[in-house]
């Protein structure tokens, strides 16, 4: 289906994880820019600078801060295309507060390096989850998998699970449950929430078809609404993962992330280098 889009903000490197924040601007991460910006009242203004590696997904915590996943030091530049920062890091979490303070707030990841953290959640006990992709750019033949990670409000990390085909956006369900993209699988699975300990084996939520790759997502009311990034499309989604409506995106836009606010979906979309808003 067609929506319009209203272009807030334009050339931006790699726009990922939009924000509502309390003063009702819209923070994101610029991957290739390697910044973290907020836009509200018609203006830009930069968070952080400089950011160390590739700023990722983002999140608003308990505490006020943003949370970002960082994966280490990879921004796409184009369609097959990588920009690699020098130097890498390892994949983290960082914390940045309202008065600009970064910091990294996890110590070391399991599962094995590279860890390349992608989105993340808060759990209803506080923590974070966050899917790591692992060495999601190596050949298929090398590539490690991915798993599922909890952080801990000091920072510690423990493994969720471990995962196949590239585990990306993820939010809670109103039943408590879990669910997480795969990207290269073309669906969503849900977990059986355990209040932080390790979870058992997902089902499969919703299956959409091989061209559809699930990036980030949000629940706003009793709809899903999931960005599509390589497909260029939004899917909405019911409760019980059915497909409600496909919103087609510009072509080769790459939306990658999305979150709400004043009735309005807000999206990033990557290789555009924009953050677009429609009515809901």
């Amino acid at each position: 289906m067609a929506r319009v889009f209203e272009t807030h903000v334009e050339g931006l490197g790699f726009p990922e994880g939009p924000v509502a924040l309390p003063d009702g601007s819209i923070a994101f991460v610029d991957l290739l820019h390697a910044r973290v910006c907020a836009y509200g009242d018609g203006a830009l203004r930069v968070l952080a600078d400089n950011v160390p590696g590739a700023p990722n997904g983002m999140r608003l915590g308990p505490d006020g801060a943003l949370y970002i996943c960082n994966n280490g030091g990879l921004a796409p530049e184009g369609h097959g295309r990588l920009k690699h920062a020098k130097p890498q890091i390892d994949g983290c979490l960082m914390r940045l507060t309202m008065a600009g303070a970064l910091t990294t707030h996890t110590g070391a990841l399991p599962g094995g390096k590279p860890s390349r953290p992608n989105d993340l959640v808060v759990t209803p006990e506080g923590a974070l989850a966050f899917t790591d992709p692992q060495n999601w750019e190596a050949e298929d033949a090398d590539y490690l998998g991915g798993q599922l990670l909890l952080a801990a409000p000091d920072g510690s990390v423990t493994r969720l699970r471990s995962m196949t085909g590239f585990p990306n956006g993820l939010c809670f369900h109103p039943d408590g449950s879990l669910i997480v993209a795969i990207t290269r699988a073309h669906r969503f699975v849900k977990f059986r929430w355990n209040a932080g300990a390790a979870l058992d084996a997902p089902q499969v939520w919703a299956q959409l078809d091989d061209g559809f790759n699930p990036d980030g997502m949000v629940l706003h009311g009793d709809r899903f609404y999931a960005a599509g990034s390589v497909g260029d499309r939004i899917a909405v989604l019911a409760l019980d993962g059915t497909l409600i409506e496909m919103i087609d995106c510009p072509s080769g836009s790459d939306p990658t992330n999305l979150c709400v606010h004043d009735d309005r979906l807000w999206v990033t979309l990557g290789f555009a280098g924009q953050l677009v808003s429609t009515p809901l």
